[in-house]
């Protein structure tokens, strides 16, 4: 596939800030990325379309996980208060999210894969009401009258199939980590984009040199040893799940496509 400009490397003296960014795409395709979802525009602002939120460790990984188990659904929850308050009002749901990790609640659903399989809920036919400080608030800041797709790296091809057979314009939300870059979103949104494009491509190739921008900028090699979250082994996990959890226009919750 030729190319209408050379890809370069970015240079040091460019800053690495959020923004929106055109991936540049085979003729016939309508999709943007935003690299946080603190990029978005106000949603009376925003252009019709599917968008496909990524918040790889921990929300979006959960939720795969969640109805992959048989949940009937996840409603996505922006803070400890509401869910605080979603649990009143739903007394026989289950609760919780990012706040349960410190609560000592072993009541409370924790926003993660791992802990999850460790809890021994039952989980079919369950709705969860589930907190997450960066993935329930990037769904919850998309326009309420568009489909929501809740993609990670382990149900990237899943997601892909089901973007292509929906056919509408696709808009990439990396949720990021409170407003700033997460290396590991960017790279779901990379790995939804391969299956989309099934080749070679100068969107893969761009979408790879932005991943290795954050990577040179937060290597955690370089001041501290990584994080070895047991979710971490679990986002590595490519395309091992096939729910797709998808938000529908003026509904409040997440369920299976």
């Amino acid at each position: 596939m030729s190319r209408t400009e050379p890809l370069t490397h970015r240079t040091a003296e460019e800053p690495l800030q959020p923004g929106v960014v055109d991936i540049p795409i085979p003729d016939g395709h309508d999709w943007m990325f935003y690299e946080t979802y603190h990029e978005l525009p106000a949603p009376d602002e925003q252009p019709e379309g599917t968008y496909v939120v990524v918040d790889a460790i921990n929300f979006s990984t959960t939720v795969a996980w969640l109805l992959d188990r048989g949940v009937s659904s996840v409603v996505p929850l922006v803070d400890q208060a509401s869910a605080e308050r979603f649990g009143t009002e739903n007394p026989d749901a289950l609760v919780g999210g990012d706040y349960a990790f410190d609560s000592g609640e072993d009541s409370l659903v924790r926003n993660s894969p791992t802990d999850c399989a460790e809890r021994g809920f039952e989980w079919t036919g369950q709705v969860v009401g589930l907190n997450s400080i960066n993935g329930a608030n990037a769904v919850e800041a998309v326009r309420a009258d568009a489909s929501v797709v809740v993609a990670s790296t382990v149900n990237a091809r899943a997601v892909a199939d089901w973007l292509e057979a929906e056919g509408d314009p696709i808009h990439f939300v990396a949720a990021g980590t409170r407003g700033e870059h997460a290396v590991e979103d960017t790279f779901g949104v990379y790995r939804v984009v391969h299956h989309l494009l099934n080749e070679d491509s100068s969107a893969a190739d761009v979408i790879h040199l932005r991943l290795l921008d954050h990577l040179y900028a937060n290597a955690s090699h370089l001041n501290s040893l990584p994080d070895l979250h047991p979710d971490q082994h679990v986002v590595r996990a490519f395309d091992s799940l096939s729910a797709v959890p998808v938000r529908r226009p003026g509904a409040d919750f997440l369920g299976a496509a």
